[in-house]
């Protein structure tokens, strides 16, 4: 354990600090919790909403929502983590060190990411900060240096049958996209909310693993959690080829008029590439909550020669108006985008937040339908 003299005393102070400031931030106390309630606790969106604000950013809610889970499972190393990087860009050296030291002790053990967080940046100069840094970073040296090999795995999908299913009849296909931290097992209530009786529903399951601790045993992610861009240039098309070839899978077991692709939040960044990348497999998009990749930023995940090329693909466009973790406006500026491309877009806005809605996925799929037969 590292620092392990000053851990208690460490951690005493810490509960103090973390109980002020989830006071004022009206976030239950470390000394009042509700083990009944936590049963009903969502962990992974409270998860989902602190990553979401900090990518905004907004460092002061994504803590919030960091403390909430910590408030809930002190053991968190990743929550931990996080609350570092916040402190660190809210220029509040002495947290952002003392939360790397409990990240450390509660088991995180990424030093390569530590060692280039741009987060830290900001604090780097601080003496003390300074001093938690080397000795986090000499600590880390025991567990040696981190290579990535590609590797063939695999990855499991649901799937889920209309009612009286019949192998000899044809139907759409519809591959639902999780969003970040979910699961496929979570995400397979978007088939209840279908009317029609003509789909065959197939969620894949994110390829990376972001967190085995406390009460989120599982969560899935899209993308590779590094900051090294050349890593980013293989995962992101091997994700996308995966998601292809479960769409091909699909396409040799059953008989399918139509492929759609329904992504929501981080998913819908991979439903939007997939489908502009691959025009000849996918016949529509729906995007959810979501953003088209920056084509300057990302160029091997969507070029612009892509954008250009993919034109034949339908997009339907969803986004809740109430929506605080990626704006709606995201979406009124992807229809835009995409029109002046000569897509056939639609854009459908409802009432709520970042969710997926039951009535705006109907209508986005009637119009679909309509559109392409």
């Amino acid at each position: 354990m590292l620092y392990k003299k000053q851990f208690l005393t460490v951690l005493t102070i810490l509960i103090l600090s973390i109980t002020t400031i989830a006071q004022n931030n009206e976030v239950e106390s470390l000394h009042n919790v509700d083990f009944n309630r936590l049963q009903s606790i969502n962990l992974s969106q409270l998860e989902l909403q602190a990553h979401l604000w900090f990518l905004k950013p907004d460092y002061e809610k994504a803590a919030k929502y960091y403390l909430e889970i910590i408030n809930h499972n002190i053991d968190d190393s990743d929550a931990l983590y996080k609350l570092a990087c916040c402190y660190a860009m809210l220029n509040k050296p002495d947290y952002a060190g003392n939360f790397l030291v409990l990240a450390i002790n509660a088991g995180y053990n990424d030093f390569d990411q530590i060692k280039q967080e741009k987060s830290f940046e900001l604090i780097k100069s601080d003496k003390q900060f300074e001093i938690v840094m080397n000795d986090v970073l000499n600590y880390g040296k025991i567990f040696g240096e981190t290579f990535y090999v590609d590797a063939n795995v695999l990855v499991k999908s649901r799937i889920i049958f209309p009612k009286d299913f019949n192998i000899n009849n044809s139907y759409n296909l519809l591959i639902g996209l999780h969003g970040y931290g979910s699961t496929a097992e979570k995400f397979t209530s978007i088939a209840s909310y279908l009317e029609s009786n003509n789909y065959i529903v197939v969620i894949p399951e994110a390829p990376y693993l972001k967190n085995e601790q406390g009460y989120r045993k599982f969560q899935y992610s899209w993308d590779f959690g590094v900051r090294e861009k050349e890593l980013w240039k293989i995962s992101d098309p091997s994700v996308m080829d995966y998601i292809i070839r479960v769409v091909d899978y699909c396409g040799k077991q059953y008989k399918i008029e139509k492929r759609y692709l329904l992504g929501f939040s981080q998913g819908a960044a991979y439903a939007y590439a997939v489908g502009i990348k691959n025009p000849d497999k996918i016949d529509a998009v729906i995007a959810c909550g979501g953003r088209i990749p920056d084509v300057e930023k990302y160029p091997w995940f969507i070029s612009k020669e892509d954008l250009i090329k993919g034109n034949k693909l339908k997009v339907c466009i969803m986004h809740g108006k109430q929506d605080n973790a990626i704006s709606y406006k995201k979406s009124i500026q992807a229809k835009k985008t995409l029109s002046k491309l000569n897509y056939n877009v639609n854009l459908v806005l409802f009432e709520g937040g970042h969710a997926i809605n039951k009535n705006a996925l109907n209508e986005s799929l009637k119009w679909i339908e309509k559109d392409l037969k």
